[in-house]
């Protein structure tokens, strides 16, 4: 459990609220099966429960094992691509090296403001096509946190 209170606060977020969503869904479950005597609903969100419990045990071993990786920087770009599900970012860390990453469109990432990534260790290989890299690499992204504002200052 220790390894938990030191993991980072977007995976641990995920972990808790899959497990709050796996549970109200048993709750629902099984006070549809005691009032309206429908078993199905019971099955059904038992088997919700179970899938959200083997979703969360996963993210438990990400954060016990630190198998993520992150990616730190500012964000100077935003490009939406039409018709698709992502967008494109580009983020500059502080040592002037870009990085190009695909995030879905509800993910609120602001040009001019640092970021902290989280991605899932893979192995996978890059295909070259954007929608089939994206396509492959949906389970990897975890989360991210915003970290202020990017300010030139530096602190002596």
């Amino acid at each position: 459990m220790g390894k938990i209170k030191d993991g980072p606060l977007p995976i641990k977020r995920k972990l808790f609220l899959t497990c709050i969503i796996g549970t109200i869904c048993l709750l629902v479950g099984i006070a549809m099966c005691l009032l309206l005597k429908d078993r199905m609903m019971l099955f059904l969100s038992l088997a919700v429960c179970l899938f959200s419990f083997l979703k969360a045990f996963e993210f438990y071993r990400v954060i016990a094992g630190e198998e993520y990786e992150i990616v730190e920087g500012t964000c100077i770009a935003v490009m939406p691509k039409p018709l698709r599900k992502y967008r494109k970012i580009k983020i500059m860390d502080d040592n002037g090296n870009e990085s190009t990453m695909l995030l879905g469109k509800q993910s609120k990432v602001k040009i001019g403001y640092r970021y902290r990534f989280y991605f899932k260790e893979t192995q996978r290989l890059s295909l070259g096509s954007e929608y089939l890299d994206s396509a492959m690499s949906s389970d990897c992204f975890l989360g991210y946190e915003e970290l202020g504002e990017f300010s030139t200052q530096t602190t002596e």
